[in-house]
């Protein structure tokens, strides 16, 4: 079987699940951002999810980027 997706391989067949009890999936200006709560409300930038490419230009977005509070709208 040949699964065709744009989802990471650990999202389909999830290792385990405490490992993704962190992530939340927050709509941003152009898409969504799936984000890690780090704790002291910082969440970390996992993945941005859009279909304009320009948006993986802003840097805000970053997979890595640390983010102080919730991303606004």
């Amino acid at each position: 079987m040949i699964l065709y997706t744009m989802l990471p391989e650990e999202m389909i067949f999830p290792q385990d699940e405490s490992s993704f009890a962190n992530q939340q999936t927050i709509p941003v200006e152009g898409g969504l951002l799936v984000v890690e709560d780090i704790g002291q409300s910082q969440y970390k930038v996992i993945r941005l999810i859009s279909s304009n490419p320009h948006h993986y230009l802003n840097e805000n977005y970053t997979p890595g980027r640390v983010i102080m509070g919730k991303p606004q709208l």
